[in-house]
């Protein structure tokens, strides 16, 4: 019996770089800037031309855009239009480098539209992704797909509603839950489908 192939070594690994790189490197940058607040400002000011942290917080986001599309390609139990909205979405964390905010006080429209777009992408790619059969892991079916897509979808656009007015006062801590959720999730899958793919390998009996 041949064995089905769910998820390739360099996902498993690039799944979980992306929020080490991503969470774990913007509390360093946190720390490197006292007169930061992380409940009122956003990550994107961590990369504001004039911010101290500037080229480090850029460093994070094109690495963290790096593990998406290395997620995307090797992760072959997703499904192709989840894949492709992964993949997508590590585009956009290159564009939301590329055209940083000019100021911590100061926006533009390619960096916030790169950024709303990368956002909903990593939101809705779980039901994307959904595969059928009960070969996949429960997080890749139906209601495992719908689940995931509820609760990044939820944190996403509540975030996009709360950005919509930055005056909102707790803006940076509602970005926070939406964009550390939404780099997490892929690792949860991918390991879901490693888990699952040596169960599977187990079971098969030696020729």
């Amino acid at each position: 019996m041949t064995k089905m192939v769910l998820v390739r070594r360099p996902a498993i690994v690039s799944s979980i770089l992306a929020p080490v790189f991503f969470v774990g490197g913007t509390f360093i940058a946190e720390a490197m800037s006292p007169a930061f607040n992380p409940i009122k400002q956003t990550i994107s000011e961590l990369a504001a031309l004039d911010a101290p942290t500037h080229l480090f917080v850029t460093v994070l986001f094109v690495m963290t855009g790096i593990c998406h599309l290395t997620t995307a390609l090797y992760a072959t139990g997703i499904g192709l239009p989840g894949r492709v909205a992964i993949f997508i979405a590590g585009l956009t964390t290159f564009a939301v480098a590329i055209f940083p905010l000019p100021t911590a006080a100061g926006s533009t429209v390619e960096h916030r539209i790169s950024a709303m777009i990368g956002f909903v992408l990593l939101a809705i790619w779980p039901v994307l992704g959904m595969r059928i059969s009960k070969k996949y892991p429960w997080l890749l079916r139906p209601w495992g797909a719908v689940f995931g897509t509820a609760i990044l979808g939820f944190f996403c656009f509540w975030f996009l509603g709360v950005w919509s007015d930055l005056s909102q006062p707790n803006i940076g801590l509602v970005e926070r839950f939406a964009a550390d959720l939404e780099s997490a999730w892929p690792a949860v899958v991918v390991v879901a489908l490693w888990v699952r793919s040596r169960r599977d390998h187990r079971a098969i009996p030696a020729d």
